[in-house]
């Protein structure tokens, strides 16, 4: 009897080891997670609290009801209530009737925004009810770079009123290390939109179905952490940051267009967009906004130097093909160096 106690105490033994240990394991991690939530949870508040102060440099706000923060490993870091975004003069307001801020388990630099399925926006005082299905939202930090990756993609957008849009997609990408340089490409971009309808209730001399946009643009230039955003791109513009773009589609009946170029802003962050464009429909287009958006004067003359040098790509194509530079800033918007349209 005494023998077989005997040889069954080291197998016990090993049993409680092992279950000592398991306890021990599933312990330190809850442990580090919680540990995680808690550094991470005051990293989000403190992020939020920078977006306030940027949104207030450019005349904008946020407001909600009720921001509830929470430690438990399975719940979400931060969750808004009845959440607006709105400028500061009235004229718009962004409203949802909850926000999540969700973060990895074990890893608070993926961060993943939840955003209730109805929203509403608001333009000069008409209300858009507006409903997005399905809105994936996919953001990853590093400690020590910062943002480095952003996936969004959204499927069934509908903003009663204004306009409907089949899917979007945006993915960017951080691809240059600490040392990078003002020449450096620093984020790449790549943003889709499929089926763009704008609602009939809208009045625009174009036609109302977008079919396809598609940009792939490069940050040159690296954005370096301030205490507010406005700041940070402050600093970028004044180290020759630009926007390199590589590609731009538009697929916008009669007009498809293929251009590449690049965006820069002033010193009040103003935009100025140079692109070298080749494409078929523009002159059709350009008909189409003449009467309704662009000046009658400009639009002649820059057809004249346009046909001078539009082509039949193939011989059963519906529309010339054309190359020529568009130039869009705070100022005017300008073809074949001709101002077409004078703000």
């Amino acid at each position: 009897m005494l023998k077989r106690l005997k040889n069954k105490l080291p197998r016990l033994n090993l049993y409680v080891l092992l279950t000592a240990m398991l306890v021990f394991a599933a312990a330190s991690l809850c442990i580090l997670a919680y540990l995680q939530r808690v550094y991470g949870l005051n990293q989000l508040k403190r992020e939020i609290n920078k977006i306030q102060a940027s949104l207030a440099e450019v005349g904008w706000d946020m407001a909600y009801d009720n921001a509830e923060s929470s430690t438990f490993l399975l719940s979400a870091p931060l969750t808004f209530k009845n959440f607006r975004l709105y400028a500061l003069d009235g004229s718009k307001e962004w409203k949802a009737e909850e926000i999540k801020i969700k973060t990895g388990l074990f890893d608070n630099g993926h961060v993943m925004p939840e955003i209730s399925r109805v929203q509403t926006l608001t333009v000069n005082g008409k209300v858009y009810p507006a409903e997005i299905p399905v809105l994936d939202i996919n953001l990853y930090f590093d400690k020590t770079l910062g943002l480095k990756e952003i996936s969004i993609e959204g499927m069934g957008w509908n903003i009663r009123g204004l306009a409907t849009i089949d899917s979007l997609r945006l993915a960017s990408q951080r691809m240059a290390p600490l040392n990078i340089s003002e020449l450096t490409p620093f984020f790449e971009n790549h943003l889709e939109i499929k089926g763009a309808q704008i609602s009939e209730d809208v009045d625009f001399p174009l036609r109302k179905r977008i079919g396809r946009i598609y940009a792939n643009a490069n940050i040159i230039g690296m954005m370096k952490s301030r205490p507010t955003y406005t700041e940070s791109l402050s600093d970028w513009l004044r180290l020759g940051g630009v926007v390199d773009i590589r590609k731009l589609i538009v697929e916008w009946a009669p007009l498809t267009m293929v251009a590449h170029g690049d965006l820069y802003f002033n010193e009040k962050l103003e935009p100025n967009l140079h692109l070298n464009t080749s494409s078929k429909g523009l002159a059709e287009t350009l008909d189409m906004l003449q009467d309704n958006f662009l000046e009658r004067k400009g639009v002649f003359v820059a057809k004249i130097l346009l046909n001078n040098k539009a082509f039949k790509l193939n011989e059963d194509d519906l529309y010339d093909t054309v190359t020529t530079p568009i130039n869009i800033n705070t100022g005017q918007i300008l073809i074949e160096n001709i101002p077409l349209k004078k703000f």
